[in-house]
Parts: structure tokens; C-alpha cells; sequence
């Protein structure tokens, strides 16, 4: 994915908005955004944050 995006949506790749509605987000138990991951971070690759919010 990121290949893809830098080589045909440079622009895009260069931004930190929102790349692809895969994109994950962690959500803490106020509602509070805790951690932003883009769609090529694999979920065993965050445990430990998601352990954090345990």
C-alpha cells in the first residue's frame, strides 16, 4: 500500500491525513483518540498499546 501510494499519490502519501479506510484507531474508555495506525500496521504489531488501554 504504501508503495502504491507513493509512486501513483505522491501528494497524498506526503499528508498525514487518512490514507485508506483501513486505517485503525485506538479509542480509550473516555472516548479519547490513544493511538492512530495506518492500514499496513498489522494488529500483533500494536498489542502492547492495546494491552495499555486494558
Amino acid at each position: 500500500m504504501e508503495d502504491f501510494l507513493r509512486d501513483k499519490y505522491p501528494e497524498i502519501y506526503a499528508g498525514d491525513g487518512i490514507k485508506w479506510n483501513f486505517s485503525k484507531f485506538l479509542i480509550d474508555r473516555d472516548g479519547h483518540v490513544n493511538g492512530r495506525f495506518e492500514s499496513t500496521t498489522e494488529p500483533f504489531e500494536i498489542d502492547s498499546v492495546i494491552e495499555s488501554l486494558l
